[in-house]
Parts: C-alpha cells; sequence; structure tokens
C-alpha cells in the first residue's frame, strides 16, 4: 500500500477495528444486504436477462464470506480518489482500484472521479490468521437520491456490481405565498426550485421584471411533481404543473397538459387555449436550407464544429423578417457573422441574423415587431455565398429552430373530448389548490395527495 502522510480522507475512527467491538457474524450482514432488497430493486444491464438478473442478486447474497465481517466508511475529498479512501480504511491498493473501476462501469459514477463528499462504505473479512490484514469484501455508495451501488467481491477476486433503484411514487406539492424579496427565494424557501421559478416566469412574459425576481408583495401559486419512495421519503422534484400569479402588471394561470392526439406537452389557460406562439423558424418564408443546425465540416476551415443555426439559401437583397415582436440587442459587423442583428424577445429568447448586405436603417434598443423587415440578404463575414444564416437561442443557449418547440395557441375548444380530458385534469389540479387553501400564507408549502393516472 503506498504511503499518504496526513491524507484529508474522512475516516470515522469510531468504527476502526477492535475485535471486541466489530467482530459479528455474517448473518447480520446478510440480514441487512435482504433489508435492502425488500425496499429497492436491482435495475439490471440491458442486455441481461430476468434470469440472468435473478441469478446475479442470488450470486452477490451467496458471495458474502462465512466470516466475521467489519465495516468502515470514509469519504471522497478534493485531496483523496475513492481508491485512496479506499486504501486508508485497510484495502490494498488492487482491491481499492478494482472495486473503484467495477462502480464506475455502472454510468452511475463519474469514469474519472468520484464527486467530493460521496460516502463509502467498506466491508471487510476480519476471520483472517492473525497478522494477516484484513481483505476488502464489498463497498457501497449512494451516487444519487435513487440508487444504490453494491461491488462485492466474485470467486474470481474480481467485483459485481449490483444497481439497486428505489421504487418513486409522484405526488405533488402546492407552494404559494407573496413575494417578500424576489420570486426564486420565495419559491425555494417554499420548497420549489431555482428552475421552477424559471419555468414560472417564462409563463408570465408580459412582466419583464419578473425573469428578473418581481415585485414585493406580488402573489404566487404553483404545483409542482415530487418523487418520493415508498416509504414517503422525498427523493427529488419534478416538473411545474400550475402556475398561478397576481402581479402589478401581469396575472393569469396555467396548467400544464399533454393531449392524448399529439402528445405534445404544453401550457393551457384556464379556458384549454395554449400560449400563442412568439417566434416564427421562417424569417425569408420558405427558402431552401443549405445547412441545418448540428455538427458539420466548415465551408472554409475544413474542422468539424458545431452549426448553431440554420442557412437559408436566397438571392442577395431579399428582406429578412424579424421572427417575433422584440428589442434589438445589437447590431453591427464581425469576421465570422458579417453584417447581423442580434433581437431579445420574450421568454429568454433571442434571435441572430448573419451575413447581411445591409441594415434596413434601425438601430440598437429600437423595439421591432413580428414581420418588420431588418435587413437583407448578402454574403459578408466568413460566408461562401448569398444566404441568411438564422440562429435562435434559448436562455443564451443554441437551439434547433427547426425542431424547437414552441407555444402552439391550440384551442382546445376545437376537439371536445380533448377539452372534457383537460377539464378533468384541470379540476383535479384545483381541487389539490382547495385542500390545502387555509395554509395559503407567505411561502406556506403543502404536501398533495397523488393526483390520477392521467395527470401530467
Amino acid at each position: 500500500m503506498k504511503q499518504h502522510p496526513q491524507r484529508p480522507a474522512r475516516v470515522d475512527r469510531s468504527l476502526r477495528p477492535h475485535h471486541a467491538a466489530e467482530r459479528t457474524v455474517v448473518a447480520l450482514i446478510v440480514l441487512g444486504m435482504l433489508t435492502l432488497f425488500i425496499f429497492v430493486r436491482p435495475q439490471q444491464p440491458a442486455n441481461m436477462t430476468g434470469a440472468e438478473a435473478a441469478q446475479a442478486i442470488l450470486d452477490f447474497r451467496d458471495n458474502m464470506p462465512d466470516a466475521s465481517t467489519a465495516e468502515r466508511i470514509g469519504q471522497v475529498t478534493s485531496g483523496a480518489a475513492a481508491a485512496d479512501v479506499l486504501e486508508v480504511l485497510g484495502a490494498n491498493a488492487t482491491d481499492a482500484a478494482a472495486a473503484v473501476a467495477a462502480l464506475r462501469q455502472t454510468g452511475l459514477v463519474d469514469r474519472k472521479r468520484m464527486r467530493p463528499g460521496t460516502a463509502l462504505t467498506a466491508y471487510f473479512d476480519e476471520s483472517r490468521m492473525e497478522g494477516e490484514a484484513s481483505r476488502l469484501i464489498a463497498v457501497s455508495i449512494k451516487p444519487n437520491a435513487k440508487n444504490t451501488l453494491l461491488a462485492t467481491r466474485q470467486a474470481d477476486d474480481s467485483f459485481f456490481v449490483s444497481v439497486l433503484t428505489a421504487r418513486l411514487v409522484t405526488s405533488h406539492r402546492r407552494a404559494a405565498g407573496m413575494i417578500d424579496t424576489d420570486l426564486q427565494t420565495a419559491l425555494v424557501a417554499a420548497g420549489g426550485t431555482p428552475a421552477h421559478a424559471a419555468s414560472f416566469a417564462a409563463l408570465f412574459p408580459d412582466d419583464a421584471s419578473l425573469a428578473e425576481g418581481g415585485h414585493r408583495g406580488e402573489r404566487f401559486d404553483t404545483v409542482f411533481e415530487v418523487a418520493e419512495d415508498e416509504r414517503g421519503n422525498f427523493i427529488e422534484n419534478g416538473e411545474l404543473v400550475f402556475a398561478a400569479f397576481n402581479g402589478v402588471t401581469s396575472r393569469g394561470s396555467w396548467y400544464r397538459y399533454t393531449p392524448g392526439d399529439t402528445g405534445r406537452t404544453e401550457f393551457f389557460d384556464a379556458n384549454g387555449v395554449a400560449a400563442q406562439p412568439f417566434l416564427t423558424r421562417f424569417p425569408i418564408g420558405r427558402a431552401p436550407i443549405n445547412s441545418g443546425f448540428g455538427q458539420r465540416y466548415h465551408p472554409l476551415t475544413g474542422q468539424l464544429h458545431l452549426h448553431t443555426g440554420i442557412d437559408f439559401r436566397a438571392p442577395a437583397g431579399t428582406p429578412i423578417q424579424v421572427a417575433g415582436d422584440g428589442t434589438i440587442a445589437f447590431m453591427g459587423f464581425s469576421e465570422g457573422y458579417g453584417r447581423h442583428i442580434r433581437v431579445r424577445h420574450k421568454r429568454g429568447y433571442e434571435t441572430l441574423y448573419a451575413h447581411m448586405s445591409s441594415f434596413a436603417g434601425l438601430a440598437k434598443g429600437e423595439a421591432v415587431n413580428t414581420g418588420d423587415v431588418i435587413g437583407y440578404v448578402g454574403d459578408s463575414g466568413s460566408a461562401t455565398g448569398e444566404h441568411l444564416h438564422f440562429e435562435i437561442r434559448r436562455d443564451g443557449r443554441w437551439v434547433n429552430p427547426m425542431t424547437l418547440e414552441l407555444p402552439s395557441g391550440r384551442n382546445l375548444a376545437s376537439d371536445p373530448a380533448e377539452l372534457a380530458a383537460f377539464m378533468k385534469q384541470k379540476a383535479e389540479i384545483d381541487a389539490l389548490r382547495g385542500a390545502t387553501i387555509a395554509t395559503e400564507v407567505a411561502t406556506a408549502v403543502t404536501v398533495l395527495p397523488v393526483m390520477q393516472p392521467n395527470s401530467p
């Protein structure tokens, strides 16, 4: 074993072997493993049959040694990797490396380094002859709230890993209250997440201040999914399913619903009408596409790179219409984009129009409306011919304009069956909210019953 003076790994010294205190029969370990299998189920690899998975579980139990076993706990730190921690706990370098390599093969553990703070529970065979080193027989870690990994020594001294996944139950939680400092702080205090706050603000794009946190005194109401195990222990928060807001400049309520005929999840208002589309994918009409979004070889450099937009082929001088209402955030020239304009829209979206031959007499900061001409097709910058390079960014990230799911504006009233299904689900959400109306105080949070199977 390598010498590691002043290792930073944290080791629970109270669990170091003391023959009188730690020697227990293997039945206790087996009992503990059986308890785990009662409450969690193994997640078998995709290429493993049910019979093979069942045999693997039996092998895992049978391979626990018929000997006294000691349990020792350590923790990965920024200065001590998982294998180092196992060595500090008593494993030899070969066993430590083999156990960690087996854990990484599951894909649930970082292949380079486990996160600092990850706890490792190591089991050692203590029934060795006097003077012999204890032998590592199993390692357990919990890489996330859902899974537990158990790596156990096999007859050939390799390590076999069982992936135990908790059975999850979806329930719903309501968070309602009043903004005191900002929306995110209020929602997080109520049990929500920053992601919920971002999704909430995106549903009210006409209120520019809400994306920045809103105003003190404005009221919000949300319902979101919660994943729990079978014993009711919280695992993680899920998607937002309802949002209502009563603010200074914006108000309303939205219900998440997935129509059965399209399978496309959207937010609908109380009447079953989805948000209206606010962007178009075709700023110069249905022009031919030269190059799509994704990895491609650059036509000038020959290097593989991400093509961050769509190239529409069109003759020089073709008018370019802005894809949606917004404000010109940038207008100028760069070596790559040539003459280009970037427009900021609602809901965290931006569009970019590049390689223009000229602008249409606009200025930075000016408001534009859908269909306004902002410039003309050209070949300025790094271009091999006349075309429009068009990008859409959402929250600063490039997205594929052709596959991006934008609001549809659909009215479910045109399909009586879909409208009835939506109204049924809406009534269930409203009932959940009504069940906790008495607790509606600032940053109040209440756990709600599970919705019916047709819920989102």
